[in-house]
């Protein structure tokens, strides 16, 4: 579970967190749950691969506001030859505000094309929970 108190910045005019951000709270949210389960998010690079998101679908469920705090959890949803697919619920007071679905590519860097994802990259992204229900 990682948390973002909300900000001034994350918030349109009515107080409400602008769309656009809830990419890069989703961001944060893998980052630190792959850090958890890798240990480093250095064990990344020192794969040989990196990671390009190629798609996102967000739900948004209910408005989350300035100075709430916004607890998104990582769920592990797919892990296929050269992709990963994770799901974010965002939940503010233990009510879903956002729920979303992202699938990452793996490529190797320096060739910008897509490559199997290594078997001890595959050991960590298995270290993600399970994603209990599918959502969207």
């Amino acid at each position: 579970m990682h948390g973002v108190r909300i900000r001034p910045a994350d918030t349109d005019m009515q107080g409400i967190v602008h769309a656009s951000r809830y990419g890069v709270f989703f961001e944060a949210a893998f980052v630190e749950a792959f850090r958890t389960v890798a240990g480093s998010f250095d064990f990344l690079a020192r794969s040989g691969v990196d990671l390009v998101m190629a798609e996102i679908t967000i739900r948004y469920r209910s408005p989350a506001r300035f100075d709430d705090l916004l607890e998104i959890a990582v769920r592990r949803r797919h892990i296929g030859t050269t992709s990963l697919v994770i799901s974010y619920q965002g939940r503010v007071g233990g009510h879903d505000v956002v729920l979303a679905s992202a699938r990452y590519v793996a490529f190797a860097p320096g060739e910008l094309a897509k490559t199997a994802i290594p078997d001890k990259l595959r050991e960590v992204f298995e270290r993600i929970p399970p994603e209990p229900d599918h959502r969207p």
